[in-house]
This record gives C-alpha cells, structure tokens and sequence, in this order.
C-alpha cells in the first residue's frame, strides 16, 4: 500500500488553490490541507491550521506582500521544524524573496528551482507534478512528475477574440467591432488570473470599454523576468503590445497591477514615460464586497500598501476599486475556502468612462479643449480668494494661461498681471456673501444651473447621498447660492478656459441644529454632506461649460476632505459625486505629501509639484539691529572700559523691555544685573538665532525658479544641511575657517575675544560667503575650474568646501533651474501624457534630490515607518522633550498627548511615530531585506533613563487614512507596555490603564470591554471626516470661551482606533484622556512652515491645549518641537516658538516686504496670518498685548501698509481691522488703549470704500 503524506498549504491570495485543489483529487499518495488568509481570520482558526501543519510533511508558502500577508505565518513556520517548507516569493519582491531564502529547505537548489518552476508556471497540470515531486522527495512511490509545463506568460485577452497573438490583427478584428476611430485603452494584468481562469474583473472591463465605445486591448504577463521561461521583461512587453515604431498605440493604461515597477528592479519611470500615456491604477481590493461597500476604511493596510502606495511610485494616478474578493465555496478536498474575484459593475463603469475621458483629452486638439481652472476659497472671504499655501495663485495661473496659448488653446483675453486676474473674478460672483443682494448675485453669476436640472442631477446621484442631503439641506436645488430657483455659478469664461473657484461648503450658520451633548452644550457634527450647490458646480462644469479638465491650483481645497472612504471610493462618496470621471490636474507645495496624497487618492489627481517660495534668513529688524550694536559696544566696554558697561547694559535694558524681548528669553533685571555676561550672551545668542532662521521670502511662481537675487538665496538654504553623502556647505565653509559649525549654531550667543564677534555672528558670516560664492560663480562659470580657483582663494583649498559646491553646480543648481518643468509637465498633462513621478518633502531639509518640480509626487510605503533614520531622530526627539519637561516641573511627565500628521511623517519618514514608540518604551522591528516594519519590541528598563510614559495620540484623518497600519503598530505597542510587570513608578502607562481598569470594572463595564477601552491611546476623526472642529468654530465666530473649542476638539476627535477598533465613538474617554495630560506637543521638521503658516497647527495642537482646559479647569504645559536640523532637535514651549515666529516672520519687514511684492495674493496671505495668531490666542492665551499692538502698528495702522492693502486687497485690510477689534471685544487683548478707537475708525472706513466700489456694475458680460 503507497504511504500518503500531507502537504500543508497557505495561500495568501488563494489564487493557486482551485489548480492545487484539482491536482489533489488526481495525486497518488498525496493529501493536501489548504488555508487561504481568508480563512486564518482569528487566532483558533491559526491555532487549528498550525496543528495541521505539525501533523504535515510539508508546508508550502504563497504570501503575496510579505510575511504580513499570512496571519500566523511564524506560528506555521515553527510548527513545521524540521520538515520540508518552501516558500514561493510570489511578488518577487524584496520582502518575499528575503523570507524566501530565511524559511525555504535548501533555497536555490535544484530540488527548490523545480518546485518554484512548477508554482510559477501554475495549472493543474503542474500542480500535480509538484505534489508528485515532492512526495517522491519524501519517499513516497508517487508516479514521475512531468517537467514543469510552460503556459503562455504572456498574450492578447479577449474574451471573443480566437485570432493570432499579433497586435495588427486584433486591432483590425476589434476596430470592425468598435469603429475605426474609436480611442484604444490598454489593461495589463497578472498571467496568474489568466492562467487560473480568474477573469470575471477583466471581462467586465473590456465589456464595458466597448460599450463605452472605445477598444480594449488586454495583455497579460508576468511582471517579472524569468530566464528559465524567456517570458518578455516589461520594457519589450510594452514595445510589443502597446507601441508601434516607438508611439503609443493606446491612449491608456489601465493598470490593476499590485506593487511598483520601480520598487521591483525594473526602470518603470523610463518604460512608462517611454510609453507616455496616463496610467491608471484600478485597485483589486483583498476585501469582500460587503467590507468595501459598508465600512469607511473600505481598504486593508496591506491594500493601502500594494495597490495604492506602490504604484505612486511609478507615477500611476490612483483610482478606485474595480474588484472585490469573494469566497467562492469550500472545497471539501483540500478544506480550503475558494476565492474568485467579481467586478463591481458600478465602478467598472466610472473607470471606464474616466479613462476614456483621459483618451478623449489626448485626442482633441488644443483649440478645441476645454479646461477648468479652479481656485480655492476658504474661509469663503473676499480676502481669500486663491489661497494656496506658498503660492502665488493668481500670477501662477498667468502663467499658466500663456503656456496654454502658446500650446494652442483658446485663450480669449490676456492679463497683465495676476492682481487683473483676481480683480475680474472679484467683480463677478464669489464665494463671499456679506455684500451682495441675492439679485445682484444672480447677475454676476456666470451660469445657472435651474431646479429641474438640479433635480435630474440629483436623483441619478448613490441613495445613500440622496438621503444625507435631503436630510441636512432638503430637497434640490436647497438654499445655499439659490437664487428663485436657480444655483448660481461664480467665475468667468475665457475663450475655452473656465476660471472660477471651487464652490463653499457650506458655513455652520445655515447647518440644522447642531447635536446635543450630555452636559446641555450643543456641538456641531463632523459629517457634513456637501451642499446641492457644491455638486452641481461641478457638474456645471462637466455637462454644461463642457469641461474636459479641471486644474486645482494649490494646496488645498475641499473637494478631497468631502465625507466618504478613506481610499477606493464608491459612488455614495461625496468626492467622487462632485469629480465624477473628469481628469484632475493639481499644482501642489511639494513639501506637503500628506495632503497631496489626500488629492491623488480621494479626488483621483495627477499632482503637478511646484517649488516652495524662495528662502532667505530672517536677518534683524531695525529695533533689534539696534540692540546687537549696544551688545557689540558693551563687549567692547568688557573688555577696554569696564566703567562703561553698566551705563551700556542699563541702556540695552530698556532696549529689551521696549521691544519685549525679556519675555522671550524668560528674564527680568534682577537676573540680567546678577550675571551681566550670561545676560549678554542669551540675548546675542537669540538674536543671532532669529537672524541665521530660514524664512520664506515671498511667493512661488508656477514654473519660474526663484528670480534675481532669491535664486542664490534659494540655493544656499538648498545646502544648509547634508544632502545624502554631499556635505553641508555652511558646515564645509565654517570648517575652513577654522570653526565647527554644530558650535556656531549650539551656542549662538558665545563671545570670541580673539575674532571679536559671537559664534552667532560668525554663522551669518559663513551664510553670507556661501552667497558670494556663488555670486562669485555666476561671474566665473559653473564649472570645476572656476569652484577650483575660488576654493583655492577664498576657503583656503578646503576639499570639503570643494565637494560642496560641486554638488551645487553638478545637481542642486540644475535641479533649481529646472524649476521650469512645473509649466512643462502642466501642458504635458493637459495633452493627456504621462506625468513622471517625483519624490517629495522638504528640499531644505538635506533633499534636494526630489527635485526638480513639475513631477506627479509619491510619498512612502506605510509599512516602512519608521525607518532605522527616523528611529535614532525620533528617540533624540523624546530626550529633549523629557529634558525640557523636567526642567520646568522637577519631575518626569506622566501622561503626554501628542499630535500625528500624515505629511511630517512622510517627510521625515517617521520621526514622531518613533517618538511616540520610544517614550512608552518599545522599538521597531524591521525586517533586515526589505527595511519593513514587522512589529515592535520591549526596551528593557536597564536601557532607558525615563520611566515608560502613558503617550495619548491625536492623529489627523489624513494620517488614519493613509498610515492604517501605524495607527495599529502605535496601539500594540500601547498593548504590549500596559500588559507588562514591571513597578508602577517606573511603568507609568500600565500603572494608568491598571487605575482606569479599576474605575470602568467599579462603573460596570464589562471586563474585556473595560480592558479594550483602557488600553486605548490613538484617537482620530470620526471615520470618513475630516478635521479638529476648531478652526471651524472659530471662523464662524459661534463660540463664548476656550472650553467651547476644548469641547468641539474632544467630541470631533474622540474616535478610538487600533487592532480590531476602527472608530469607535469614545468621546468619554478622549476626555479623560485630555483631562490628564501634562503636557502637549506638536512637532515640526520644517522651517519652510511654522505654527502660524495655517490654521491646522492650532486646531490640532491648540484645540488640544484648550481640550485639557475644558476637560480637567487647568493648563498643561504645551511643547513645540523642532527637528527643522534632524541633528540636533529642540524643544521650545508653544509660547516661546509663538514669540520666536513674531520675530522671525510677524513683525518682520524682511518677510512683509517679500509678500507685497505679490499684491493680492500677498495682502490676503497677511490677512490670513492676523487670523491664525488670534486664533492661536483663542486656544492657548500665547499672545500678549504687545503682541496685538504691534500687529496693529505694522498691518493697521502703517500709512504704507494701508496704502498697499487699499491699492491690491482692502478687502485684507477690513479683515485685519476685524480680527483685531474681536480680540479686544473677547479680552484677548485687555488694554488696547487708544487703539480700539483707531481700528473701528479705520474698520469703517474700509467697510465704506468696499461698498463704494461693489456699488458700479460688473465689468464684462455676466454670462459669456
């Protein structure tokens, strides 16, 4: 009798599993038990399978996506010691292939390359072979396996299609189908779904491309080379199937491919851009449909990873789902669950229809293209007209205008410059509704959209929406910018160009009542259903101005922040409602990818990055140059003629408290009298560290490099840090002199006898000649003779200094003048081309390798936060916030709430999820092949100089969305702290949930419910919302005191999330929580923004100080860190950083000069600037009346400041004079003096001359 033997395997994808589960009923001597992942969904059901796997002879392995994509894999693999294993790398990437050659018996042998060739090849066939060769290799007598069967690897699909594999031949036979003229798109998939049978998705596809009236043309393939079966690599691929004498023969790709070619070793940027046609990634999500459908997560993180994430890498534009995974049966043979993959037919046909959207942009000549220029307009205030972070949107849409006409577009009329522009879309219709009568509205409106439009519009919208809407707005066309009947569309039209801006979500005025709490308060609700006017803007746009693009200038606008799923939208999404299948193209900061990320994933742009503004050093305004020259002459008196230097220092005195720098160096007489050299050196050094500060200096073009002067300005903060293995010229230069430039900016304020100026002033210095040196090379010419000749004269032949500016001349310089692609890649993706990929973050933080601009940007994988880098910045983070905390209280913080943004953690790769890790005292594991994050481990309290600290983290929508697997690591870990025995004192995370646990078990709590909501400590916006609330709340001016921002703060953030909780609402724990803080802190990693830069860093970390306030009737010390120089972060109070950017920027003419330089757009940046610093005040009490009355003497009441806002933006002005007298009218600012009388004065007179103007008639034609 033939001994039988089992094969245990494990399937990620159970795509292997019905060829496995046929060979198995033909096998000789062979049983085989298989699990697919679906079926390891809890811990009995691994626990079950890895007694199977014991009980086996051996174990086969198909992960896809790593160890991660098989839960319980170790736990299999240990139950299988000793036996035969073969793991199949079945993505062929970094990860697999590492687990691959760890857990494989003899990886790489023959009897191994056998095995994979068998699995490789798929088919029943050969899957028989395997199970017959592998008995044999265990002595079973099982007949002799064949060789490994070559299938086809890679081919033409249709499913009617009979005729040669000869790309001539098909498109003859589906143009007979079609039409001779029909656009042509392209899907490229797996062979393994071909070679299984698994085509359900593919047939939909290419059904629906046909009935949509363009032709399909499917290849499938295997993404990877094998030399053993000669399949074609993906460059000759696509040379063979979608070029023909190097042109495109498709308009389109459609790609639902996993991973990313460029991570896979293969050059998927030069093989797509070769091809140059929009990629579009179609996502097969790993869930079923009832988990896609129902749930706002709707994507696993593995899902986020593979199939979103990856392929940003490769410039693909992300799309939605086209597939789900469904459970097919179980097959009583092997008791495997079968999986096939079934279309969503809904989505099939937005995909198709948005890709041949893509075709018919490529298609149409520039004459006849229309396109929609979009700008955004929050808050929805005449002064804010275009906002966009760094951008100066007006002069950028300019230019964006003249490349259009010189392409060939319509272009009816020119502007002069951009302010002409801003002030033709303020004589019509805007976002801003205090001024005008509805009548008046309606005349300036461009376009009308009527209620039996609306209403058609309406009912072919998901039911879900119908109901949201009707149910907060009533029924269509509702009430926001309807005017008898009509939906007003603001804008104008010029030649075939719409320019407008993206219409308001709605104010909290005109929301129902809001909800009620418990306590009596009533609060506002997260979830907020667009408007009927903000959908059928857009559908205005598509349907009746018959826009066949939009561009969306700058960051941000609303439409990527509707309420809907995180990623892979569904048509009940509010922002695939409002974009629906119009190509999307966004200029967007590159140093923000987080919420760039947001735009590509939720309203399916192609991002077009554009440089940050010009860079320069903050330098010293008059009054505190004034105060450096006494400094420098009582130095002097020090040391020539002390009886001077009391007379000197009485003086600088005065100087100080007149300019209210005593509060900023937290000193008064006694102590500057006590030690007159300590004094004079905290001074000097915090003037000196205000002065060397990088600050920005205006605005960005779109696709100009910085102008003039600012180029080289630009260039020198390019070079501040290290930029890989370039060194940093500032350091380079300093070494040359004889300095150490990690001293010069450690202690700024230090006095050098010997050179006579501080090591501050020794830091300007070295800015100063890293500028002239490159003065001195535009004279001389870029090039290695010319860097040779000044090194040689001027850094006394430093080769650091050498190599240093090589770099400049060989990558950074270029790169910045490449600055011009922005324009470039614009008008490529207006002609539906292929738009490259780019890295992103923040160039003067060591990354000038992500530029040049102008590329479709890409962020990071989630599953690599953080990386070992980030690890050692994040821990460096941690010691000085419990060094600074320490020093202000005598004893270590207990309870910590910290904010988590999703574009800080992309930039740096992880610094502050490593913090957070490292102060409740874990550390990352990574797997050692691929840099991933495999889980977390204890740092013993023998290596730890605090105590594990209890971290409560607040993390933004964003980051919930686009780091799902962080969120989960963060909560682990909390797990795995809580769960340990260690004494209290020196455990104070599980000393706390040990006390809470008491308190809900006393309330009555359930016990493993109690143990959940103990150990919870990440919490985020309610699923499918976005935002604190505050910002909100303090727009509308619908607040009485800080505990009204404190509790809007804990009711929008109280949301629980971690392994198995997805946003559970826990607004009564988040408050305890809040309650118990002793400190809070957000971090920032870049001085190309600051807390003031927008109104999220107080709704976020503010909101959370008033939090504490509402929660627990006291202040817990507030934090800012600073990691701007990732070698050394800091740590300084929020009120301290609050004062150090009223230095820096605020009350800076350097930086005010370098915003009027860009007139509207500048005024309306200014305006913006006086709102956040009030609305910082409004949370956490950082402003004193100085404070307020210096902003009123430099903005207010300035004669050349109120001739520059009257002359470009009196609408700024108005703003300004506002905010200040709500600040006054709240006791923010208690003794105003005569300046309340001056600001109503001037508030009125401002009021008066916007009426005065809005009183003549719209300039041009109301509707065009």
């Amino acid at each position: 009798m033939t001994r039988t033997i089992t094969v245990a395997v494990v399937d990620a994808t159970a795509m292997h599993l019905p060829a496995l589960g046929a060979a198995a009923r033909r096998a000789v001597g062979v049983r085989v038990a298989a699990r697919c992942r679906d079926d390891l969904f809890d811990a009995a059901r691994i626990r079950a399978f890895c007694d199977e796997v014991r009980a086996a002879d051996v174990l086969i392995v198909l992960p896809h996506g790593g160890r991660e994509s098989i839960p319980g894999l170790d736990a299999m693999l240990e139950a299988a010691t000793g036996k035969l294993v073969h793991i199949q790398a079945t993505s062929m990437s970094a990860d697999e292939l590492a687990l691959a050659k760890e857990a494989s018996t003899a990886f790489g042998s023959d009897d191994y390359r056998r095995r994979y060739a068998y699995l490789r090849r798929g088919g029943p066939d050969n899957a028989l072979s395997l199970l017959h060769f592998v008995a044999r290799g265990c002595g079973v007598d099982a007949p002799e396996p064949a060789p490994p069967q070559t299938l086809a690897t890679e081919g033409l699909y249709h499913p009617d299609y009979r005729g040669a594999d000869a790309v001539d031949d098909y498109l003859a036979w589906a143009r007979a189908r079609v039409g001779a003229d029909a656009p042509v798109i392209g899907i490229w998939f797996y062979q393994s779904y071909w070679s299984n049978g698994d085509l359900a998705p593919y047939d939909a596809l290419i059904a629906e491309i046909e009935a949509q009236g363009a032709i399909p043309l499917a290849v499938f393939h295997m993404r990877m080379g094998d030399k053993d079966l000669g399949n074609l690599p993906v460059p000759a691929l696509v040379e063979r199937y979608f070029k023909r004498r190097g042109q495109a023969l498709i308009d389109v790709l459609l790609s639902p491919m996993s991973f990313s070619l460029a991570r896979s070793g293969i050059d998927g940027e030069a093989v797509l851009a070769g091809l140059d046609v929009p990629v579009l990634q179609l996502i097969m999500t790993a869930n079923p449909r009832a988990v896609w459908e129902e749930t706002l997560q709707a994507l696993s993180p593995i899902d986020v990873s593979m199939s979103v994430a990856q392929p940003e890498f490769d410039g693909a534009v992300i799309g939605t789902v086209a597939a789900t995974r469904e459970i097919a049966g179980l097959d009583a043979v092997t008791g495997a669950h079968l999986v096939r993959r079934e279309p969503v037919a809904e989505r099939v046909r937005h995909l198709v229809s948005w890709a041949i959207n893509w075709a018919r942009l490529r298609r149409t000549p520039p004459a006849e293209r229309k396109v929609a220029i979009l700008f955004h307009h929050y808050p929805p205030r005449n002064d804010r007209l275009g906002c966009a972070f760094g951008l100066d949107s007006f002069a950028s849409v300019k230019a964006i205008l003249e490349r259009m006409r010189a392409e060939g577009y319509t272009v009816a009329r020119d502007y002069a410059d951009g302010d002409a522009l801003a002030f033709e879309l303020l004589d019509r219709l805007t976002n801003d509704r205090r001024y005008l009568a509805p009548k008046e509205m309606a005349r300036r409106a461009v376009g009308r959209v009527d209620t039996p439009t609306a209403v058609r519009w309406h009912a072919g919208r998901a039911a879900r929406l119908r109901t949201e809407m009707e149910d907060k707005w009533g029924p269509p066309p509702g009430v926001t910018f309807c005017h008898e009947g009509e939906l007003l569309i603001g804008g104008v039209i010029n030649g075939n160009v719409f320019i407008g801006m993206q219409p308001p979500r709605a104010r909290m005025e005109e929301e129902d009542a809001p909800t009620e709490l418990p306590d009596g308060k009533s609060i506002h609700d997260p979830f907020l259903p667009a408007t009927h006017h903000y959908l059928a803007y857009y559908r205005w746009l598509r349907e009746t101005f018959g826009a066949q693009a939009v561009m969306h200038i700058g960051k941000h606008g609303t439409l990527e922040w509707l309420p809907g799923k995180s990623v892979g939208l569904s048509d009940a999404c509010y922002p695939d409602a409002a974009i629906a299948d119009l190509p999307n193209l966004y200029p967007y900061i590159i140093n923000n990818p987080g919420e760039g990320t947001q735009a590509k994933r939720r309203s399916y742009a192609v991002i077009l990055d554009h440089m940050i503004p010009p860079q320069t050093n903050a330098g010293k305004s008059e009054p505190l140059e004034a105060i450096e020259d006494l400094l420098e002459k009582a130095y002097f008196a020090s040391q020539e003629d002390p009886d001077k230097l009391g007379f000197l220092l009485d003086e600088i005195w005065d100087r100080v408290t007149e300019a209210h720098l005593d509060a900023d160096l937290g000193l008064d007489r006694a102590a500057a009298d006590a030690d007159p050299h300590a004094f004079m050196q905290a001074l000097h050094g915090y003037l000196n560290a205000i002065d060397a500060t990088s600050i920005n200096d205006g605005l960005h073009v779109f696709g100009a490099p910085p102008p003039g002067e600012r180029f080289n300005e630009t260039l020198v903060h390019l070079t501040r840090l290290p930029n890989g293995d370039n060194p940093s010229l500032w350091d380079a230069i300093a070494r040359s002199r004889g300095l150490d430039g990690e001293d010069l900016r450690d202690h700024p304020g230090a006095y050098l006898p010997e050179r006579g100026k501080t090591k501050g002033q020794l830091l300007s210095d070295v800015i100063a000649d890293a500028r002239a040196a490159f003065d001195a090379l535009d004279a001389e010419g870029w090039n290695a003779a010319a860097i040779a000749r000044l090194v040689d004269e001027r850094f006394g032949r430093s080769a650091l200094v050498k190599r240093a500016l090589g770099f400049v001349a060989e990558v950074a310089r270029p790169k910045l003048v490449q600055t011009t692609d922005e324009l470039e890649y614009a008008a490529r993706g207006l002609d539906g081309r292929f738009v490259p990929p780019g890295g992103s973050g923040a160039p003067t933080r060591g990354c000038v390798d992500i530029l040049p601009t102008g590329r479709n940007f890409f962020s990071v994988d989630p599953f690599k936060i953080p990386t070992p880098e980030s690890w050692k910045v994040g821990a460096m983070q941690g010691d000085a916030l419990v060094a600074r905390y320490r020093e202000d209280e005598g004893r270590w913080p207990e309870q910590i709430g910290m904010v988590l943004w999703a574009s800080p953690t992309m930039r740096t790769r992880g610094n502050d999820v490593a913090q957070i890790l490292y102060m409740i005292g874990v550390r990352p594991v990574w797997d050692a092949a691929s840099g991933r994050v495999k889980g977390v481990e204890v740092i013993p309290l023998a290596e730890r100089s605090f105590p594990r600290l209890d971290v409560t983290v607040r993390a933004s929508g964003l980051l919930r969305d686009a780091f799902p697997n962080v969120m989960e690591l963060i909560d682990k870990a909390t797990r795995m702290v809580a769960a340990l025995d260690e004494p209290p004192e020196m455990n104070l995370l599980a000393r706390n949930v040990g006390v809470d646990l008491g308190e809900l078990l006393k309330a009555g709590v359930p016990p493993d419910e109690a143990r959940r909501r103990t150990a919870l400590r990440v919490y985020s916006d309610k699923p499918g919302c976005y935002g604190a609330g505050v910002a909100a709340l303090l727009e509308s001016g619908r607040w009485e005191s800080p505990d009204d921002l404190g509790d809007i703060y804990i009711h929008w953030g109280g949301y629980a999330y971690g392994e198995g909780v997805y946003g559970e609402a826990r607004q009564e724990d988040f408050r305890r929580r809040m309650g118990r803080l002793d400190l809070t802190l957000k971090n920032q990693d870049t001085r190309e923004s600051d807390i003031f830069s927008s109104d999220d860093f107080n709704a976020y970390h503010g909101g959370m100080n008033a939090a504490v306030h509402a929660a627990a009737g006291r202040h817990a010390r507030s934090y800012s860190g600073d990691s701007h120089d990732p070698r050394k972060p800091r740590v300084r109070s929020t009120e301290e950083e609050g004062r150090f950017v009223f230095r820096t920027r605020v009350l800076n003419p350097k930086w005010i000069e370098g915003m009027k330089r860009h007139g509207y757009k500048g005024a309306g940046d200014l305006s913006r600037l006086v709102d956040i610093c009030f609305q910082w005040d409004a949370t956490s009490g950082i402003l004193g009346d100085w404070q307020y009355a210096e902003m009123a003497k430099t903005y207010a009441f300035d004669p050349a400041m109120q001739d520059f806002f009257k002359a470009h933006n009196p609408y700024a002005l108005q703003n300004i004079a506002e905010r200040l007298l709500e600040a006054i009218a709240r006791g923010m600012w208690e003794n105003p003096g005569d300046d309340k009388d001056k600001l109503e004065a001037l508030l009125l007179e401002a009021e008066g001359e916007i009426e005065d103007s809005l009183a003549g008639a719209p300039k041009g034609s109301a509707a065009e």
